[in-house]
C-alpha cells in the first residue's frame, strides 16, 4: 500500500511561501483521514469492516507523524483540495502548492 510513502511525506512537509499557516491538529487528522480513505479505496478496500479496521490501524501508526505536522506550514486552500482530491496523488502533487 502506498499510503505508508504518501502519508510519512504529507505529515512531515514543511512548506513556505504565500497564504500559508500553521497546520492545526485538526488540519492534520483531515490529511492523514483523506488519505487513507482514498488509499483504501484505490487499494480496492471496499467492505466496511475491513476498512475499519485498516483505518484505526493506519491512525495508530501515523500518531507520531501528526504530532509532527502540527505547526508546519500548509496552504490556506487545504481543506478545499482534500476535498476535491479524488486520488492520493493529487494530494501531494496539488494540496500543498
Amino acid at each position: 500500500m502506498h499510503a505508508v510513502r504518501w502519508i510519512s511525506l504529507l505529515l512531515l512537509l514543511a512548506a513556505t511561501g504565500c497564504n500559508r499557516h500553521p497546520a492545526s491538529a485538526g488540519e492534520c487528522e483531515a490529511i492523514l483521514n483523506r488519505l487513507i480513505e482514498l488509499e483504501l479505496s484505490e487499494s480496492g478496500y471496499r467492505d466496511p469492516v475491513v476498512r475499519a479496521r485498516w483505518q484505526q490501524d493506519l491512525v495508530r501508526r501515523f500518531a507520531p507523524e501528526l504530532d509532527r505536522c502540527r505547526g508546519r506550514e500548509v496552504p490556506s486552500s487545504l481543506r478545499a483540495c482534500l476535498t476535491g482530491a479524488h486520488h492520493s496523488e493529487e494530494i501531494a502533487h496539488h494540496c500543498f502548492d
